[in-house]
């Protein structure tokens, strides 16, 4: 008995030094050291999937060297796209969760990715993950059809139709670019906890889903100034009050302004006309603590204009009043935007 456990002690020991010789080293001086290691990697199934976005996802241990993380994407495992991870770089010895957010896809289109990790001793390729974009679908605006619209396009190439109404001319749809003006990305930020924390420009979609009542963006992103197409701009709290001034004040404003009918709104919205070409939608709100609320119930606009140096002006419209509300709200819910031509 004695002998067996001898026999299978030695045998264990010897296998554990043939392993120990694969990662280490000797040094002319007769010191051991550990050889280091390339990152260990591996693919996770996206997140956030929608007509033109996602969140990629992927663990990565970087073996206690300093590794650089990124993800490289494509219609096909060719993957002519790539952009860094989050986070991008790492050099600890635990395994972390990374993640990128993509936008600008084909809708209904099958895409592929993959992890890739490089430090000194190596470069390291997850598996290939697949996913497939859901279906651009979306209602239709019901625009006035006894008024003559005109249009403009974003940095994106989206159109969008433009009414004049008394002096001014405005957007007739709910902004959707995903891009300043000057070409730059903006943000994308569908994760509840990152949309929590940000104090600086991002948008998403209501439910990262809701692409025909526009992309909602926090008030940091307005505060760029980039955020309308050349020649047109967030409107301030003056230009709205002078917008409902001209529809006969904030009393009665609100109905005329909503789009008609059930397509978008709740139920019946007490008699609205879109008299003015307007034609509000209900696109609800991003709260500051990341969650969603009130689509089909309400509408949310950004002003350009603080009220705090923690809060800013918006207006708002609700299926059951014939009014249009003012008041302020965090810097960092996300509301939607209608631009005005400078």
């Amino acid at each position: 008995m004695k002998k067996h456990f001898k026999l299978r002690l030695m045998t264990f020991v010897a296998l554990l030094c043939m392993v120990m010789l694969l990662i280490t080293c000797i040094k002319n001086d007769g010191t051991l050291t550990i050889e280091p290691l390339a990152p260990t990697v591996s693919s996770s199934a996206a997140a956030w999937v929608g007509h033109s976005w996602a969140t990629l996802k992927g663990t990565v241990n970087a073996n206690s060297q300093s590794t650089t993380v990124s993800f490289e994407y494509d219609t096909t495992t060719a993957y002519g796209y790539s952009i860094n991870a989050d986070p991008d770089t790492m050099s600890g010895s635990a395994s972390l969760a990374v993640s990128a957010n993509i936008s600008g896809l084909i809708p209904k289109t099958k895409y592929h990715y993959r992890v890739k990790a490089v430090n000194p001793t190596g470069t390291t390729y997850g598996s290939d993950v697949a996913f497939t974009t859901s279906n651009s679908t979306g209602t239709v605006i019901i625009f006035n059809p006894g008024l003559t619209y005109g249009s403009v396009s974003d940095i994106d190439g989206k159109t969008y139709k433009t009414i004049e109404i008394g002096t001014q001319t405005w957007m007739a749809e709910n902004l959707r670019t995903t891009k300043y003006n000057n070409g730059t990305a903006i943000p994308f930020v569908p994760e509840i906890t990152k949309w929590a924390a940000l104090t600086t420009p991002g948008y998403c979609w209501y439910n990262n889903d809701s692409v025909s009542y526009g992309a909602m963006y926090n008030w940091y992103t307005v505060n760029t100034g980039l955020l309308c197409p050349a020649g047109w701009h967030v409107p301030t709290d003056t230009e709205w009050t002078t917008l409902t001034d001209y529809l006969g004040g904030v009393l009665v404003a609100g109905n005329k302004l909503k789009e008609v009918g059930t397509t978008h709104w709740l139920s019946s919205t007490l008699g609205a006309s879109n008299e003015s070409g307007f034609s509000a939608i209900p696109s609800g709100y991003r709260s500051y603590n990341g969650s969603f609320n009130s689509i089909r119930s309400y509408g949310y606009w950004w002003s350009s204009t603080e009220s705090s140096t923690s809060d800013a002006y918006y207006r708002d419209l609700f299926y059951g009043y014939i009014y249009i509300d003012k008041s302020s709200s965090s810097k960092k819910g996300g509301f939607n935007i209608r631009c005005l031509k400078d």
